[in-house]
């Protein structure tokens, strides 16, 4: 295995597990707070269901690009492993932080919201529509991380990546380390 695909499958694991950690802070959230409504309404468990679910939708975002990676790369079994240089690795893993960053984020921010719609609930059950609204909101910002991310990992060119440092950044560099 070279380098490159290291950084590559090293990506695709930063997408998940920032992912799925902010899904688990949201879920948690959202569930913490139903329990309470469900402790007096059971009625309500198969609403407050979905409302608790809301916040994986980023998991699986984060899962369907580590998946792409897989299948660009070749190793899933059965296919071909592709060689890539390191320059590629780590292109594809910086293509992995927006749908890790913002799906992270985004999933708390979700969890917090989601806390205030199931109390919102509580008070008015008519408000269910709206509840699912006002969770979704961040989903938008989730959704622009997935698609970058996505985009990027479905059109890279894997032999074609080289990392080239503009002149006025190597410029800097040159400074910065004279000073340091």
């Amino acid at each position: 295995m070279t380098l490159g695909i290291a950084l590559a499958l090293a990506g695709a694991a930063i997408a998940i597990i920032i992912a799925a950690v902010g899904s688990t802070i949201g879920v948690g959230k959202i569930s913490s707070a139903s329990n309470g409504l469900l402790s007096k309404e059971p009625k309500y468990f198969s609403r407050l269901l979905i409302l608790m679910l809301l916040p994986s939708s980023q998991s699986i975002y984060a899962l369907t690009v580590a998946f792409m990676i897989f299948v660009r790369i070749g190793i899933l079994p059965g296919a071909e492993l592709q060689t890539i240089t390191t320059d590629t690795g780590l292109a594809i893993l910086f293509l992995c932080l927006p749908v890790a960053v913002i799906g992270g984020v985004s999933t708390i921010v979700q969890g917090n919201v989601g806390v205030t719609a199931v109390s919102m609930f509580a008070k008015q059950n008519k408000m269910f529509g709206s509840s699912i609204l006002i969770i979704s909101a961040s989903e938008v910002f989730a959704l622009f991380g997935f698609l970058i991310s996505m985009l990027g990992v479905l059109f890279i060119d894997l032999e074609a990546v080289s990392v080239q440092v503009p002149q006025y950044i190597a410029g800097i560099q040159s400074v910065l380390y004279t000073i340091l």
